[in-house]
């Protein structure tokens, strides 16, 4: 039984829904708790960590072309 094949709008959505996913899980809780911390000091937020991770999981699930 051959599966019909996804469209590149299917692709791209399913690719869009995984980044959501790992956004939610792994670097929100990175930037809600860079502002946090920056709002309990009196400071600018550290978002190194926050950015790193959004690159890592952009570069994990790669939109496609």
């Amino acid at each position: 039984m051959d599966l019909p094949m996804a469209t590149p709008a299917q692709l791209r959505e399913s690719v869009i829904e995984q980044r959501r996913a790992a956004y939610k899980a792994e670097s929100d809780p990175l930037k809600i708790e860079a502002e946090y911390d920056a709002q309990i000091a009196g400071s600018e937020p550290d978002y190194s960590a926050w950015l790193a991770k959004v690159a890592e999981i952009k570069a994990r699930y790669p939109l496609p072309e």
